[in-house]
This record gives structure tokens, C-alpha cells and sequence, in this order.
């Protein structure tokens, strides 16, 4: 389906959607009474949850490196540096991984954060 198309529908399923909440009535009943199928009505229920859920998404991220910004205060952390374990070795999996130069920070999915605001910080300087 093109852009267009799917704007249009997409329009229309909104307002079937509000419709249907406004009337307080359950979906499936509301749907049968005016003759909408339950599984198209849910189906774009669905879809449109998504869309309204990237769309937020995409107005709240914000970029990791701002371009042409020169950062007004450093703070530094301090890292305890272990003895390095070659990767081979580690049972560690991480699901992030950030270069930044010759720095490479490894993060888990079970990380804090706090750390990741601090990890992030590092990020800006």
C-alpha cells in the first residue's frame, strides 16, 4: 500500500477508534452494531498504537553526539580497570557496544541507569 493510501486509512481507522472509545460500549459489541469487523478493527488498533508508540519514540530520542556542539562542563568517572579477559574467555555477551577513538565500552542489557547517563555523559564530552 502506498504512503498516501495508508495515510488515509489511517485517518479513518482514528476516527472509527475514537468513535468506538467515545461510546463507552465493549469493541466487539460496538463493532457488530456497525458492522466492522472485530479483526480489521484491531488490527488497525494495533497498527496505530505502533505507529503513535515509533512516532514518540522518535520526538524523545535524542542523538548520542550532538553535531557542531562543544561541550560546557566535563565530568569524569572513574573506571576501574581490570585485567583484560580475552573475549574468548568471558561467558560476558554484551548488547551494546560503543566506540568512541580507541575507547571501546562494552554494556549489558541488565546495566543501570544511572550508569548509562553516565556512559552517556562521557559520550558528549
Amino acid at each position: 500500500m502506498d504512503k498516501i493510501t495508508h495515510k488515509v486509512r489511517c485517518e479513518q481507522w482514528t476516527n472509527i477508534i475514537k468513535e468506538c472509545l467515545a461510546s463507552g460500549m465493549p469493541k466487539t459489541t460496538w463493532c457488530r452494531e456497525h458492522g466492522i469487523s472485530d479483526k480489521s478493527f484491531f488490527y488497525w488498533q494495533r497498527i496505530l498504537r505502533e505507529e503513535a508508540y515509533l512516532t514518540t519514540l522518535e520526538n524523545t530520542l535524542t542523538p548520542a553526539v550532538k553535531e557542531n556542539s562543544a561541550p560546557t562542563t566535563t565530568d569524569f568517572i572513574e573506571i576501574k580497570m581490570t585485567d583484560q579477559v580475552s573475549s574468548a574467555d568471558s561467558p560476558f555477551k554484551p548488547d551494546v557496544v560503543i566506540r568512541k577513538g580507541s575507547v571501546s565500552i562494552e554494556i549489558s542489557n541488565t546495566a543501570t541507569e544511572e550508569l548509562l547517563n553516565k556512559v552517556g555523559g562521557l559520550l558528549h564530552a
